[in-house]
């Protein structure tokens, strides 16, 4: 294509050759130019409104003032501290309760087997305690990187604490440590040399007698499996049961039992009923406690400690 310019003044004619491709240069440099000045436009306008105009420059783009940034990383930080210092509580928290847990436990273990109670083998490694500083100088992002850190581990203490309780309490609970009878109840007999209430002659006495009334409910002291279940002429109606670390309990002069030779019997569940049966002069229980088949004196194994009567 040809365009013809003819001058005016001077009736000069100029001739201007158009092709495709000259047509396509000029488009391409028109559209870039059209590009650059939106850009630059843009550009200087994002600046001065983020200068002048933050609200217009957050809804233009999504941006925030230098000022801003600071003020919102404040914020962060400081709920970042005080989540630290909670966690730091827990952790000391959790640190008192392991302390209160073994002093129960040391209570609540029988004597004779005391030693037993932190026999766990060997131990040891580095010492990496669980800390939270809430006055870190860090930045952001590391500071909460090792607050998730401290926060996995915290856990992990706590699940590995939770594992060991619940192993102390099923070898406690199968302990013959509870009060094997209800009720408000005293001691009418005490283990060891007595005068026997019926010959009235001194004679070693096996067990402890609970003194109450008939039907009175005879409790497990421990959880464990029935070995006996039976009538004796001396004992009357009774109940043995075999429980961990080579204990045997008896309860005897029952009016009922409730259980059966093979049966597994749980801590502080009903297994008879005080009565009269056997060689005895009134209602009561007559308690025994055996460890490693060697009679020993039930009140080292109660957790509830009794005074010895005044009068055997």
């Amino acid at each position: 294509m040809q365009i013809i310019w003819i001058s005016g003044s001077t009736s000069q004619i100029k001739r201007v050759n158009i092709t495709g491709l000259g047509l396509f240069k000029i488009a391409a440099v028109s559209c870039l130019a059209f590009i650059l000045i939106g850009a630059g436009i843009h550009f200087f306008g994002f600046r001065i409104a983020v200068q002048f105009k933050p609200d217009l420059a957050r809804e233009m783009g999504g941006v925030i003032t230098l000022q801003e940034k600071e003020e919102i990383e404040s914020a962060y930080r400081e709920r970042l501290e005080a989540l630290q210092g909670q966690l730091g509580k827990v952790t000391d928290q959790i640190g008192k309760l392991q302390t209160l847990k073994e002093h129960f436990t040391e209570l609540a273990t029988p004597v004779p087997i005391r030693s037993r109670l932190n026999d766990e083998g060997g131990k040891g490694g580095p010492y990496l305690p669980i800390q939270f500083s809430p006055k870190s100088k860090g930045t952001l992002i590391k500071d909460l990187d090792t607050s998730v850190d401290g926060g996995k581990n915290l856990v992990k203490a706590v699940e590995k604490l939770e594992q060991n309780w619940e192993r102390q309490y099923r070898w406690l609970s199968q302990l013959p440590t509870a009060t094997p009878i209800t009720g408000l109840t005293g001691l009418s007999s005490n283990y060891g040399p007595r005068i026997d209430p019926i010959t009235k002659r001194i004679a070693q006495h096996p067990g402890i007698d609970f003194s109450a009334p008939p039907g009175t409910p005879i409790l497990a002291a421990g959880s464990g499996t029935v070995i006996h279940a039976g009538n004796d002429y001396a004992y009357g109606l009774y109940v043995e049961i075999k429980h961990i670390d080579g204990f045997i309990t008896k309860y005897a002069h029952a009016r009922k039992v409730l259980v059966q030779q093979g049966q597994t019997v749980t801590r502080g569940q009903m297994i008879a009923e005080v009565g009269t049966t056997g060689r005895t002069t009134g209602p009561h229980l007559h308690y025994e406690v055996r460890l490693n088949d060697s009679l020993i004196n039930p009140i080292q194994v109660l957790a509830a400690r009794y005074q010895a009567p005044a009068h055997q």
